[in-house]
């Protein structure tokens, strides 16, 4: 069964659709009072269960977590908006030579601030720039927090590793750390499995617009829904979503762009441009190289198993944040060059989704780094000229 067909199918029953995999299958929640679909689910053939009750999982977590009594560190947790912003205003602070902490590019839907880190080595001219967007689903706690362990690692080891001293000297770092931090609040004080951001809807009491099919990259193509109550609901024009116009804007602000990710999870992915077509981009041999070099580097590092591909060869998407980095309305404000723009899709692949225990946030922090700095060493050796 095409995964497209079973996604449609899917969906029509109002499903919470958690991932797609490479394999052709789709990972959904079925929620206690949609008794009817589980008895569907029961008799067809394929159909297994990985958490048989997610709100008990996510329950005894909490518990276990309270009981241990112990204090960790920072990277062995997952910490509130509040915590992170507080926790990158000290990192800026330890290394004031390295950084520049932006406070605000933006307010969201709610209010809340949209920071921003910037690094690099002092003086030199005409650096390259690397743009990284963390949080924009909210229930994707590992996509923050693996883009803390990256910045943390990087400043750290710049001095004393080499090929990452090299990178500060000719790179420009800039990092957002909540592209959504309404939607991420409210993981921690509503609903743990809340995608989408917090805005309300003209004509609709659901809540929310899914910030990356937002972007104005083949907006409303596909892949997306018109349906406010939608997870992937796509908002009510391009950039309609207050989170998607502060990152267009202060992405448009950065000089020279050569390389750009949008951090997610999960399934372990390394999606590259087109999600709204199957014909290659111009740059397809290229970012097809840099891609299977990202993924071999994570099975160097660590052992695990990504699989590097273009975003359509696992659904459809249209209006996603890596698309629009690579696209043409990015592009013409960037100093002549087209930013390789990247989704990485990270642990697991289904045997705790997105409620991704704490202690998988080093691991999957170390072979994300490796192929972070792989990454920014290809995109500076061949940036891609318009």
């Amino acid at each position: 069964m095409e995964v497209d067909y079973l996604y449609d199918a899917v969906h029509q029953f109002g499903l919470d659709i958690w991932a797609h995999t490479v394999k052709g299958e789709i990972d959904v929640r079925i929620k206690k009072d949609q008794q009817r679909i589980h008895a569907i689910a029961e008799r067809l053939q394929g159909c297994q269960v990985v958490i048989e009750d997610v709100e008990e999982y996510i329950t005894q977590y909490e518990k276990d977590w309270a009981s241990s009594g112990k204090k960790a560190e920072w990277h062995e947790e997952y910490h509130t908006y509040d915590e992170i912003v507080a926790w990158y205003q000290s990192l800026a602070a330890t290394y004031p030579t390295l950084t520049t902490w932006v406070p605000s590019i933006g307010k969201s839907f709610e209010g809340r601030d949209q920071p921003a880190i910037h690094f690099t080595a002092p003086g030199g001219s005409n650096k390259k720039t690397i743009y990284v967007q963390c949080q924009i689903h909210a229930r994707e706690w590992i996509s923050g927090a693996v883009c803390q362990y990256i910045v943390d690692n990087l400043l750290a080891n710049y001095g004393s590793v080499q090929n990452v001293t090299s990178l500060f000297e000719t790179t420009n770092f800039v990092f957002v750390p909540f592209t959504n931090p309404d939607g991420y609040s409210h993981t921690w004080n509503g609903d743990r499995l809340w995608r989408k951001n917090r805005q309300t809807n003209s004509g609709s009491a659901c809540i929310g617009t899914d910030v990356n099919r937002n972007y104005n990259s083949h907006w409303g193509e596909g892949g997306s829904s018109s349906n406010p109550c939608s997870d992937t609901y796509m908002g009510a024009s391009p950039a309609s979503a207050p989170e998607t116009q502060n990152t267009v804007a202060y992405f448009k602000k950065q000089s020279s762009i050569i390389g750009a990710i949008d951090m997610h999870s999960y399934s372990q992915l390394i999606l590259r441009p087109w999600g709204y077509t199957s014909a290659n981009s111009p740059d397809e041999t290229f970012l097809k190289s840099v891609g299977d070099g990202m993924r071999q580097t994570i099975l160097n590092a660590g052992g695990v198993s990504y699989t590097s591909q273009k975003s359509i060869d696992l659904y459809v998407t249209t209006g996603t944040a890596s698309d629009w980095f690579y696209d043409d309305e990015a592009t013409e404000s960037n100093d002549g060059y087209r930013a390789a723009g990247f989704t990485i899709e990270l642990r697991d692949t289904g045997r705790y989704g997105f409620v991704l225990p704490p202690s998988e946030i080093i691991p999957n922090g170390n072979e994300i780094y490796h192929a972070f700095i792989y990454f920014a060493e290809r995109v500076n050796e061949s940036p891609i000229e318009v």
